[in-house]
């Protein structure tokens, strides 16, 4: 894999040679005994069973950096047959994105409630800070804003990790009706205000890679006792 040699540089890049996980010698089934970590980046390019580094004016000709697995196609390409791939850029830096933990997919909340406790996580590539969270219920009519937890304190655009979230979105009372599914959406933006797109159709590519949309979980209301 190749990454720019400016990152490689970049004493703020913090990108790594490493040999030990946790005190301990890297296992085989983390990339040991030495792989390269490039936070910020998509992951195939924190090589495991590092060989060699070596620098150079053109990127790597292995299939994960030059051929199609990463590269991130245009709509109207539905067919890698006659493309040239080399005219289209390989993924480095990811989108912003982010996630709902809870509540699961399919759990059940009780008619009797009207909010819904919702935790998650978000994330940006290229070290991009998360600086606001958006919950909704109402597919995106009306949304209210989820507190940031851990991870808030990472260095500006040096914020490798994951910013976790937590948040409590008010259900109406037209949706805690027995048999209503309400599906609770998040959006996150980051330090450059980008923002996640709406629907998967607007990010659609042939390899069905940096989906980066709202992140949408159905749970059931019930009248039982939850």
């Amino acid at each position: 894999a190749s990454i720019p040699i400016s990152k490689a540089l970049d004493k703020f890049g913090d990108v790594l040679v490493a040999y030990n996980m946790n005190g301990k010698p890297i296992p085989r089934d983390h990339g040991g005994p030495v792989r390269i970590i490039v936070p910020g980046h998509v992951s195939a390019r924190s090589v495991k069973w590092l060989e060699r580094i070596a620098v150079s004016k053109k990127e790597s000709g292995s299939s994960w950096q030059s051929g199609y697995a990463y590269k991130g196609m245009p709509p109207n390409v539905e067919s890698f047959d006659g493309i040239d791939l080399s005219k289209y850029k390989s993924v480095q830096e990811l989108p912003v994105q982010s996630l709902i933990c809870v509540p699961k997919p399919g759990s059940k909340i009780s008619s009797d409630e009207d909010e819904i406790e919702v935790k998650g996580w978000a994330w940006s590539g290229g070290g991009r800070n998360i600086y606001r969270v958006d919950l909704s219920v109402d597919n995106g009519k009306t949304w209210c804003q989820a507190e940031l937890t851990a991870g808030t304190d990472q260095p500006y655009n040096r914020a490798w990790a994951w910013t976790l979230w937590e948040g409590t979105v008010k259900v109406p009372a037209e949706l805690r009706k027995e048999g209503q599914e309400i599906e609770l959406i998040v959006r996150a933006v980051d330090s450059s205000y980008n923002h996640q797109p709406e629907r998967p159709d607007l990010v659609w590519n042939l390899r069905g890679i940096l989906n980066n949309s709202w992140h949408r979980v159905k749970v059931l209301v019930t009248d039982d006792d939850v």
